[in-house]
């Protein structure tokens, strides 16, 4: 697979041709090349031989688009020595000095093409000792293609070459650059940086490496040239709106994260995941304490750093990384987060839900649970007293104000939170609804019919309910409140030692006590906490008060014998 910072050179490296030689061109402005200056300078009379091609990124040594230069900018620093040398070595030094920074800027016509990002001095590296070089370019036509073909070279730095303040070169070395390369820019792979341009090769047939004018020196001369006004490039260079449009293709094309240029947004859901998957763990081996977060938050922090320090910035298309992009599909793929993610929502979920344990001395009992914000809607299951009910809440994550309201008891409001066990027990957790007892003497039976029952309910808010029952007779007791009491045996043993007294035959006091087992409560008669009641018994003939009793509520375990007998 081919390396994305190649891909990146491909598209931004165009051969340049001239009558007598070729040479390699960086596009770092629109219509503007970057290249050496000896490339083009025995063209600079007739500036319409020296051609642009740009090349065809599928097929090596064929173009996509040719130009023509319409204006050249070469340095033209440094003179030749007043004496001539004859050593070719010399002869080579006198050249160098008086090409020398060699930089040359070739506009053409055509301005929508990519961009090479060319660096401020300060994101430079200072220290280019260890690591890896890029260049990439055109050599002289390819033996068996016949063809320019661009081609990468690997270097490693080797040192500085200084022979004054201002004329320095870099040296590059263990790589093959050939002739025609001249003018290709050098890259150094961890940032992506342009640290120069390609001078000349070392040695045309040995991989001795090259000579490279490093980039403060060519900002030297774009600054010279703007200074006396041949060109604007400098400014060009420096201008926001241009490395604005530079950082968006690179953003595009070659990602400083290219994980997260992949994955985007789920690359940071399998840590957020993780944090949840561990933090119910805990959960559920105990309490979550200070100490307990702090370790979660711990791992997954280093969760999360061993996958930005293992991929980030690393190519998930490269050969060498198949393995690991195999392995990024299976944890970033969309099917795998998905799942991951509705198996943490489900364990959540059961975690979150509404847990009410039961009682082994109650029998089953009714539990609703009133959700909304009017609690009109209302589910409703059945109590295991032996076991756990629970409600299923399926917003775990958002949180939810509910109502849960067990048969006999007060509602309970409750805000239903991810992070919060919600554990209740039946009954200790609920308030229960008043309920109270109003009985009559089963001895008089035959004389209830000659009084009437008068309740008064004075509520804690102010109101006041009233009514009046006529049908002593009938019933021989009364149940207020909206809670059905429950008979159980200990109560018919209780209301039976009520009667000891009164002589009653087994028969009349069994019919009675299921009567009253059928007894069902005033329903309109809400009671609360605090509600005081009064039961008048009087006499119809004559409304008199014949006994009267009062009775505040104090508590939720309230089935309050009220007892009445008649003369």
């Amino acid at each position: 697979m081919a390396d994305p910072l190649i891909k990146l050179f491909r598209k931004r490296t165009v051969l340049v041709r001239t009558k007598n030689s070729i040479g390699t061109g960086t596009l770092i402005a629109p219509g503007k090349v970057l290249t050496c200056a000896h490339v083009v300078r025995n063209s600079i009379d007739d500036i319409q031989s020296i051609k642009i091609l740009f090349p065809d990124v599928e097929e090596p040594g064929h173009f996509e688009w040719e130009d023509t230069a319409v204006k050249i900018n070469v340095s033209k620093i440094y003179e030749e020595p007043e004496e001539a040398i004859d050593t070719e070595s010399e002869t080579r030094a006198t050249s160098l000095k008086k090409e020398y920074p060699d930089v040359a800027i070739v506009e053409i016509s055509k301005k929508d093409h990519y961009l090479m990002a060319f660096p401020e001095n300060e994101n430079v590296p200072d220290n280019l000792q260890d690591r890896q070089f890029l260049a990439f370019g055109f050599q002289k036509k390819d033996r068996d293609l016949k063809r320019n073909v661009p081609q990468a070279v690997s270097l490693n730095y080797n040192g500085e070459e200084v022979d004054s303040d201002v004329i320095r070169k870099l040296v590059f070395a263990n790589g093959l650059i050939r002739p025609g390369m001249s003018g290709a820019a050098l890259i150094e792979r961890q940032s992506g940086n342009i640290i120069g341009i390609v001078q000349m090769t070392r040695s045309a047939n040995d991989d001795l490496g090259a000579f490279v004018i490093p980039v403060d020196i060519i900002w030297k001369v774009f600054k010279k040239w703007e200074e006396d006004g041949e060109s604007q490039i400098y400014s060009e260079l420096t201008s926001k709106q241009l490395r604005k449009e530079i950082r968006k293709q690179y953003n595009r094309e070659y990602p400083k994260y290219p994980l997260y240029r992949k994955y985007g947004i789920r690359l940071i859901i399998l840590p957020i995941l993780v944090f949840l998957l561990i933090w119910w763990i805990f959960y559920h081996l105990g309490q979550i304490q200070e100490s307990g977060l702090i370790a979660i938050i711990l791992v997954t922090v280093s969760l999360t750093g061993k996958i930005m320090g293992d991929w980030l910035g690393e190519d998930m298309n490269t050969e060498s990384s198949r393995i690991k992009s195999t392995i990024g599909t299976l944890l970033f793929g969309n099917i795998s987060l998905v799942t991951f993610g509705i198996i943490i929502f489900f364990l959540w979920t059961f975690t979150s839900s509404v847990w009410i344990h039961g009682n082994s001395e109650f029998d089953k009992i009714p539990v609703t649970m009133l959700k909304g914000e009017n609690y009109q809607e209302g589910r409703q299951k059945q109590l295991n007293p032996t076991g756990v009910t629970r409600f299923l809440m399926l917003t775990p994550f958002i949180g939810d104000s509910i109502k849960i309201k067990p048969d006999g008891r007060e509602e309970l409001p409750i805000f239903v939170s991810p992070f919060f066990k919600r554990e209740l027990y039946y009954p200790k957790s609920f308030l229960q609804e008043p309920v109270l007892l109003v009985r009559f003497d089963a001895k008089r039976a035959r004389l209830m019919k000659n009084y009437r029952l008068e309740v008064r309910v004075e509520k804690q808010n102010g109101a006041t309910i009233k009514f009046i029952d006529s049908t002593l007779h009938e019933k021989g007791a009364m149940i207020l409140g909206k809670r059905k009491l429950k008979i159980t045996k200990e109560r018919e043993r209780e209301w039976k030692q009520f009667h000891e007294n009164d002589q009653l035959n087994a028969a009349i006091l069994e019919k009675w006590t299921r009567h009253w087992k059928k007894i069902k409560p005033h329903n309109e008669v809400d009671l609360d906490m605090d509600d005081r009641i009064t039961v008048k018994v009087i006499k119809k003939s004559d409304n008199a008060i014949i006994n009267e009793q009062s009775y505040r509520i104090r508590s939720d375990n309230t089935d309050k014998l009220l007892k009445f007998t008649f003369q």
